[in-house]
């Protein structure tokens, strides 16, 4: 599960990997990124804003995560990742690692290793301005902290999986596996 995230970065940096992103304000920038706050994500060439938590008419609470597993096949999903694709920007997120005595839960900071803004796999309700963040599988580092990770698009995937022309999930479903960890780092923080 991802239930935290930062994005500390500059509207530079953010159109260094997206040189002709469209934008009408500036993006959502913060170092603790919670369910329900604001946030700033990319939909086909525009950045948009949007509440962190994804709304439907088939689930009545708010989904910050959908797990990879079943984005294409169930019904409650399979639209929004079949037309309503969007990537995340993000420089860390946070996982809560549970501690083996007592029920303490020690929060670790994982990035990239040169500290690099990175992008999540999303889906996003466009008629009421929600989104969700895609997790899959953990990495070999996050599996030493959490059982679940973001799923974040290299370089080469991220214009497929904006494309809402691309309906193929034999293409889309592999985009969505554990990052490499050897480009990662995590650190135990505090907030």
């Amino acid at each position: 599960m991802c239930g935290r995230f930062s994005l500390n970065k500059t509207l530079e940096e953010l159109l260094r990997e997206f040189p002709a992103l469209k934008y009408d304000g500036l993006p959502v920038f913060g170092g603790n990124i919670s369910p329900g706050s604001e946030i700033s994500a990319i939909c086909g060439g525009r950045l948009e804003k949007f509440k962190w938590g994804l709304y439907t008419d088939y689930i009545k609470d708010f989904m910050i995560n959908v797990r990879a597993e079943g984005v294409a096949s169930k019904p409650y999903f399979r639209n929004f990742f079949y037309g309503s694709r969007c990537l995340i920007p993000a420089d860390a997120f946070y996982e809560w690692k549970a501690e083996p005595e007592g029920n303490a839960k020690t929060p670790y900071r994982i990035a990239m290793k040169d500290g690099s803004i990175f992008f999540m796999a999303g889906l996003f309700n466009q008629n009421n301005g929600t989104c969700a963040v895609i997790t899959t599988t953990p990495s070999l580092l996050v599996k030493q902290i959490h059982d679940r990770m973001p799923a974040i698009l290299t370089p080469e995937n991220r214009g497929a999986w904006l494309d809402r022309k691309c309906k193929d999930s034999e293409r889309l479903l592999p985009m969505l596996t554990p990052f490499d960890s050897r480009l990662m780092t995590a650190e135990k923080f505090a907030f």
